[in-house]
């Protein structure tokens, strides 16, 4: 049944010439490129802090809870199930592992969920919200990349981490100390995911020409890049929680300020810090591509939530009373 829909979509594509094509390839991008990161840190630094605080731990734990059911099911993407599949363009590129459940919807869902949450008291912008997911979860479909079923689920369980992670915050601000509770636990809860996908066993199928259908070392990098999101934002936000205490400034033109000087520093963080170390750490084994993505999403989670939050505490302090 999800074959023949995915089938009845190329049919669609293939009778409209693809006119839908690039615009249904970028709204899939979108939701995890660069920009995905400057929406949130948009939240974070310079609007509302508890709404960004919470993207950013949704975005975490939902990318730990998917991946963990991707390595669980190791279901193969549809062109693998049914060579009469062809995805759009370039959407293969990004459709890296297994299929189920989708890791675009995730993103998404954690975005955009946690926006339309957030602003729920303004509910066109919460129902603009829930159309970007919903047109995140069909663009999967009609890119050729995922199962109908992929896409429900994933959104069906990163709405039930964005609720559960409302209900823990929300639990952690009720009594001192709780929050040393969360982030022991987080800890914990990634050590076990680790070394679950590090351990588990992986199939091992083989494509006509040799190669392996989905290469475990890759499903293992996706894996510990989620874990260094996790572990980035628990010791970001508890650094900042007990320390630096900072607020989003008041007057727009230091939002504005505020954003654009963070963003840079952050793209820099990127192109000087981050990549040269994934390379050096990749270089050293089979593991470095596993720990050097890991350490990479650890490193932008702790500048996120820690790191440019001390600088704007210091320049509120200091600078602009």
């Amino acid at each position: 049944m999800d074959i023949a829909y995915l089938l009845w979509l190329q049919e669609l594509r293939n009778a409209t010439g693809g006119v839908l094509d690039s615009f249904f390839e970028t709204i899939s991008w979108l939701v995890i490129s660069t920009y995905a990161y400057l929406l949130m840190v948009a939240i974070y630094w310079c609007m509302d802090k508890k709404a960004g605080t919470m993207m950013a731990m949704n975005i975490g734990f939902g990318n730990v809870a998917n991946q963990t059911l991707k390595n669980i099911f190791c279901v193969y993407r549809p062109w693998i199930r049914d060579s009469r599949i062809v995805p759009v363009g370039d959407s293969m590129t990004g459709a890296t592992g297994y299929s189920f459940p989708s890791g675009h919807t995730q993103c998404a869902t954690a975005e955009f969920g946690t926006i339309a949450v957030w602003q729920r008291k303004r509910k066109w912008i919460s129902i603009l919200c829930v159309i970007v997911v919903l047109l995140v979860m069909f663009s999967r479909n009609y890119l050729g990349v995922h199962t109908p079923q992929d896409v429900i689920v994933s959104c069906a369980l990163c709405s039930l981490v964005i609720f559960l992670d409302y209900r823990l915050m929300h639990w952690v601000e009720e009594k001192q100390n709780r929050d040393l509770i969360v982030f022991m636990s987080g800890i914990v809860v990634c050590i076990v995911f680790l070394l679950f996908i590090t351990l588990k066993p992986y199939p091992l199928d083989y494509a006509a020409d040799g190669s392996v259908l989905v290469d475990p070392v890759k499903m293992m990098e996706d894996c510990y890049k989620a874990a260094g999101c996790a572990l980035g934002f628990l010791s970001g936000w508890l650094l900042e929680k007990r320390f630096i205490k900072f607020e989003p400034m008041k007057k727009i033109w230091q939002k504005i300020l505020c954003f654009i000087v963070g963003a840079v520093l952050l793209l820099l963080l990127v192109k000087f810090v981050c990549d040269p170390l994934v390379a050096t750490v990749t270089a050293t084994g089979e593991m470095g591509g596993c720990l050097g993505k890991l350490l990479n999403t650890f490193i932008l989670y702790m500048y996120i939530m820690a790191g440019f939050p001390c600088l704007i505490k210091i320049a509120e302090t200091k600078w602009m009373r």
